[in-house]
């Protein structure tokens, strides 16, 4: 990506418009909320996960299952938030828990 001040540049030798340099603005703007959206979400995952209640949860949870000789529907809808499939069948499960294995 082009550093902002490189388009301004751009823009004062006319080599690309007013229009151009504006919505350059716009998507450099979209994209700066996009990554502080993100970056708030990240924090608020990694409080979560930080948190002394969470662990506690997250222990019992999986003493729970570790112990069953049956996984039966109550317990995986305990476990699992829900299951989306994607047009391409791709497969994405949110569990009721933070997942340290899924990427963001």
């Amino acid at each position: 990506m082009i550093p902002r001040l490189n388009y301004v540049n751009l823009f004062t030798d006319d080599i690309i418009s007013k229009e151009e340099l504006v919505e350059y603005r716009e998507l450099t703007d979209n994209k700066i909320k996009e990554l502080q959206t993100k970056k708030t979400q990240l924090n608020d995952k990694m409080n979560e996960c930080e948190d002394e209640n969470y662990t506690v949860s997250i222990i019992q949870k999986l003493k729970d299952v570790l112990s069953l000789e049956e996984l039966t529907p109550q317990i995986l809808h305990s476990l699992v938030e829900k299951i989306t499939c994607t047009d391409d069948g791709e497969i994405h499960i949110q569990y009721t828990f933070i997942n340290p294995l899924q990427e963001l």
